[in-house]
């Protein structure tokens, strides 16, 4: 089940928009967490939209505060926002409660 979901965009050193980086932290047994890593790339010149998993940056934790720190240290380029964290647990319980009534 996600928990957590995190955005954050990345520019390269001109400062022109590459693409979104996004993390998705799930629980992972039954004391961990796994971070899946992706990066949803735009190219003008193909105009083509992809969502790459970057299964080399797969991080595992005890602690969802360290896998969220984890997240800003493993971007390769540049942020000019802070990480934008959805919590999806929380979401989703307050969406079957307003069913509800």
């Amino acid at each position: 089940m996600e928990l957590w979901k995190g955005t954050v965009k990345g520019y390269n050193k001109y400062g022109e928009y590459k693409g979104t980086y996004n993390a998705t932290i799930t629980k992972y047994g039954r004391l961990l967490y796994i971070m899946k890593l992706s990066f949803f790339n735009i190219s003008k010149g193909k105009k083509t939209e992809e969502n790459n998993y970057l299964k080399e940056k797969l991080l595992y934790s005890s602690s969802i505060i360290v896998l969220k720190r984890k997240f800003k240290k493993a971007i390769l380029l540049n942020t000019k926002t802070k990480v934008v964290w959805i919590d999806l647990h929380r979401k989703e319980k307050s969406k079957n409660v307003n069913e509800n009534h």
